[in-house]
């Protein structure tokens, strides 16, 4: 047993019974033993999972720990817990604390430490109970009414940090999908007016929002002199045009964000630094602006609109008939209440952020930063300083360039690229470049516009394995039929596609095809659980439309088709029409100058009286009559779908 050891160990010789038998002689071995003594003490922080031993020291015969070894390990300490009651120091006969400071051993248990707040930058509720605590420890005797009003107060506070904490680390470690994160989302709002607080001005104030970069262990490079904790984005901020339904929409949300920032927090490879941590300083501008810098401005911003949000919150339930003290802080049941459902910001709040703010129709509300992945596939919002830290400069800048020669467009705050490729010589070096550069690139619209071949799609099919595109739009329409027909038999142009829309990292994909890729079946990937959206455009051959109709009643997820110019006849819209009866998927139809006059315009209209997905659907040029005409208007009005006649 492991958690044993052995005492004592007694042999036990038996002569042999028969002469014959030679020695050696038959013995037994009586083991005894008892529970192996603990050598160490186990610790965790409070409302944490991870444990940490602390080496015992055996004083006069007695198990205990030093003070001094706990502060090693959990810097800050205040005070340890077990269960319930609070590990006190140990004290001699005349109750005086013995030094060094220790505690007992407890056995087969592990203590809970609770730290001290990081930084107390003004008096108030936490300086009132640290000012008692010492008191409490200078005296060494204290009524019992004080101590239990200290007691009290201690565990008010500490609550209220691990509830914090605790919403804390929910917000830092949740993970969002690429198409849910188009904005930043931690931010802070300050009041654009250093000024002191006064609720009887509190409703004139004017705050700015204020975001924060993401960085970490994640935009850590080897070498790295920078550091690498969380911090206000290098921007002037937005101004918040609607305070008071933002402050109601955002309010929990603001309150943990703000408390993080002041009193500081190291979570999940984030590190935040108590702002009375930092270096302070009168102003930050492009000169002497550091990571590690402050202004007094945002350190007394930021204690200004958490008075504002606690004000705020009192008014409130003053409105709704509470009797409230304008002087304390909310009780810890109804802080819990208050931030019950904060758990981070969900895709639409972060939608409609911009609707509470005043921004220029060129602003993109993302406050000076770049959209990053983690190698956990996990999305970013960090600084520039930490974006080229997270990702090789060279490289990057060699994308640049070859965008720039193709005449494309490369947003790197959002990871975009869109960009026309005319040769093969230009697209070798493009698929290089963007498989080298590992630059946050997520959402690539690319456009093949040469007779391109076999080795070009399979080069392209390896550069996306090795970037981090997941939003991907595929233009192959200018394959030339006779070329793409000699170069690809019919099994290997489908494969490399479906090879594409294979790839794990795609959430998003649309391909505009080729007239040679009719075949929408041959196009079935085997796995695509991984993907949010998959599409497919195309204007086929004439020849090729009883294929399509059947696809079409397949489903396969084509969502834009162009048959303008073919000549399908009323007999060609009876047959669309039967297919758009069942088809989910088809949004976007083009018939224009297909002759399906009268006959085929009454029957199209009946499909789309059970057809739900079509929005757009252009008919000019088909003389489809009076008749025609009425039914269509009839059924646009109650479907919702656009009729251009």
């Amino acid at each position: 047993n492991p958690s044993y050891r052995p005492l004592s160990l007694h042999l036990i010789f038996f002569p042999a019974l028969t002469p014959s038998l030679a020695f050696p002689h038959f013995f037994t071995f009586i083991i005894h033993q008892e529970p192996a003594m603990e050598d160490t003490q186990s610790f965790r922080l409070i409302g944490k999972l991870d444990i940490e031993n602390i080496p015992l020291d055996n004083v006069n015969g007695q198990n205990i720990i030093y003070w001094e070894d706990i502060k090693e390990v959990f810097p800050g300490v205040k005070y340890v817990k077990n269960g319930e009651r609070t590990v006190t120091k140990m004290r001699d006969s005349h109750q005086n604390r013995i030094e060094p400071h220790r505690i007992k051993h407890c056995p087969k248990v592990v203590l809970e430490v609770v730290l001290s707040p990081m930084s107390i930058t003004n008096p108030g509720f936490e300086g009132t109970v640290l000012h008692k605590l010492d008191g409490l420890h200078d005296q060494g005797d204290m009524t019992q009414r004080i101590a239990q009003e200290v007691w009290e107060l201690a565990k008010q506070m500490n609550d209220r940090l691990i509830l914090i904490q605790r919403k804390t680390e929910a917000i830092l470690t949740q993970n969002y999908e690429l198409l849910e994160y188009t904005i930043p989302r931690l931010f802070i709002v300050l009041p654009e007016m250093s000024t002191s607080w006064d609720p009887k001005t509190m409703l004139r104030t004017k705050f700015r929002l204020h975001f924060i970069c993401e960085c970490g262990e994640h935009t850590r490079a080897s070498g790295s002199k920078i550091p690498h904790h969380l911090h206000l984005a290098n921007h002037e901020g937005y101004v918040v045009n609607k305070p008071t339904e933002f402050f109601k929409k955002y309010g929990p949300f603001l309150t943990l964000m703000l408390e993080m920032i002041k009193v500081g927090t190291s979570i999940a490879g984030h590190v935040v630094p108590a702002l009375a941590s930092l270096k302070v300083v009168d102003i930050l501008d492009s000169a002497q602006s550091t990571i590690d810098s402050v202004t007094s401005k945002v350190i007394e911003g930021v204690d200004y609109s958490l008075k504002y949000l606690e004000e705020s919150r009192t008014l409130i339930q003053k409105s709704d008939g509470v009797d409230v003290d304008g002087n304390e802080r909310m009780p810890q049941q109804d802080l819990a209440t208050y931030f019950a459902g904060v758990e981070g910001l969900e895709g639409a709040d972060l939608r409609q952020l911009g609707s509470y703010l005043s921004t220029n129709s060129s602003d993109n509300l993302l406050g000076n930063l770049y959209r990053m992945t983690t190698n956990d596939g996990h999305v970013k919002w960090v600084c520039l300083h930490h974006y080229r830290a997270g990702y090789q400069e060279a490289h990057t800048q060699k994308l640049r360039d070859v965008v720039k020669l193709a005449r494309g467009v490369f947003d790197e705050q959002l990871g975009s690229i869109k960009v026309t490729l005319n040769s093969s010589f230009a697209a070798a070096e493009f698929l290089e470049a963007i498989s080298k550069a590992k630059a946050g690139i997520y959402d690539l619209d690319i456009t093949f516009g040469w007779n391109c071949s076999r080795t070009d799609l399979e080069a392209f099919e390896k550069a996306l394995k090795l970037s981090s595109v997941s939003i991907l739009r595929l233009d192959l329409h200018r394959f030339q039929a006779s070329i793409a027909s000699n170069m690809f038999s019919t099994f290997t142009r489908y494969e490399i596609l479906v090879r594409i829309i294979e790839h794990t990292n795609m959430k998003m994909i649309h391909i505009v095809l080729s007239k040679d890729f009719v075949k929408l079946s041959s196009l079935q990937p085997k796995r695509s659980s991984h993907l949010h959206k998959l599409s497919f455009e195309m204007t086929p051959r004439a020849s090729d439309f009883q294929v399509l109709v059947k696809s079409l009643k397949t489903n396969y997820p084509l969502t834009t088709l162009n048959l303008e110019n073919n000549s399908i006849g009323k007999e060609g819209a009876l047959a669309l029409s039967e297919a758009l009866k069942t088809n989910t998927t088809l949004m976007t139809l083009t018939l224009g100058n297909n002759s399906i006059e009268r006959e085929g315009a009454l029957a199209l209209s009946e499909a789309l009286k059970t057809n739900t997905t079509l929005t757009t659907l252009d008919l000019k040029y088909n003389s489809i009559g009076n008749e025609g005409a009425l039914a269509l208007t009839n059924v646009s009005k109650a479907s919702g779908c656009i009729i251009e006649t």
